[in-house]
């Protein structure tokens, strides 16, 4: 597939099932282990809200997980609840303590240009894919690239 072909193409026109089915997802009140679990296999989790729910709450990378690992150590003049997540204090316990909630999102409908230009402004290798605030697929890097060099 050629570039400016696959920019223009809708993100609900390139997904397959795999991208769909396949995601790694876990309810905001899952346990600190059940992400940690998931993280072992996976390099994200996306939280939904509750079980049986697709609504997004947020994700979990695995860079989340490295301040989650370190000695706990809060400097004097933080103050903020994020920097003072730790397994060691006890203070993060569910996937909800540590989710990051603002995220760039991505629609069916989107064009897969106006995604990467996205994705390259904020840095992110993948985006969760909504449709009336609930997760139905996920686009990634990766992903896109599989179906420019027409691997997928």
């Amino acid at each position: 597939m050629e570039l400016k072909e696959l920019q223009k193409k809708k993100i609900g026109e390139i997904l397959d099932e795999r991208q769909q089915w396949n995601l790694p997802i876990l309810e905001k009140d899952a346990s600190i282990w059940d992400v940690l679990s998931i993280l072992t296999a996976r390099d994200h989790v996306w939280i939904v809200e509750e079980r049986g729910s697709k609504k997004l709450f947020g994700v979990i990378t695995e860079s989340d997980v490295l301040r989650l690992l370190a000695p706990y150590r809060l400097p004097k003049y933080v103050f903020g609840k994020r920097y003072g997540m730790s397994l060691e204090g006890g203070t993060a316990k569910t996937a909800g303590d540590i989710t990051h909630r603002q995220l760039i999102k991505s629609s069916l409908d989107e064009e897969v240009g106006e995604a990467l230009a996205r994705m390259v402004n904020a840095r992110l290798r993948r985006l969760p894919v909504v449709k009336n605030g609930e997760i139905v697929g996920e686009i990634t890097i990766h992903y896109i690239l599989q179906k420019l060099l027409g691997k997928r």
